[in-house]
């Protein structure tokens, strides 16, 4: 995650596309809650991880849901809200798409992970970072996203929401034996798998 830019005001996504294509190409920018955010460049954990995410994910749609696919990087759009553009580090999305698609409008399911420059802002009565919380929210408003699941880079660490009857429900990983399980998807693999190929990853014997 990146930091929030207080000396931008809140702008229109029309405002925030016109702002973002002047910027440097190399840049990556957000909009979170009508603020413009760029991101930190990823490490090669934090790519890692994503490319493990996306893998698990892809392994297990194939037999599932084999109408989606997992896409890295990708932003998503939300039709009428004109606060949030944000890019995701992998997003389940339709196999179908446009052929000049740019935004994804329906997304399953979304992976964020985290990043060692995230600021400590808190939400009142959240644990989360303020941006990564307004994301989280924007991601649950979609009638169709049937989980979250948020990454630690730092420690073999998740933090996995999924869609219930009634609401949404938070799941804490934890144990590296942990089953990562997501409502249409189905079981993708254990905590620990995320981390395959990394040091974090757990020695055997």
């Amino acid at each position: 995650m990146g930091e929030f830019l207080p000396q931008y005001p809140r702008l229109t996504l029309e405002v925030f596309h016109a702002f973002r294509d002047e910027r440097p190409k190399e840049e990556k920018w957000e909009l979170i809650d009508g603020v413009p955010m760029m991101m930190p460049p990823p490490s090669l954990i934090h790519q890692r991880i994503a490319k493990n995410i996306a893998a698990m994910l892809d392994a297990c749609l194939v037999v599932s849901q084999p109408q989606w696919i997992s896409d890295h990087e990708i932003g998503v759009l939300l039709p009428d809200d004109e606060k949030y553009n944000p890019e995701p580090d992998v997003t389940v999305i339709d196999v179908a798409i446009g052929l000049d698609q740019i935004y994804a409008e329906r997304f399953y399911f979304v992976a964020e992970v985290l990043s060692n420059s995230d600021r400590p802002e808190r939400r009142a009565g959240s644990d989360e970072p303020a941006a990564l919380g307004a994301k989280i929210g924007y991601y649950q408003r979609h009638e169709h996203c049937r989980g979250i699941i948020v990454v630690r880079q730092d420690r073999i660490e998740a933090d996995l929401h999924v869609r219930v009857p009634g609401g949404w429900q938070l799941r804490e990983l934890r144990s590296p034996a942990d089953t990562i399980v997501i409502p249409d998807i189905g079981s993708i693999g254990l905590l620990s798998d995320l981390y395959r190929h990394t040091p974090l990853f757990p020695k055997s014997g």
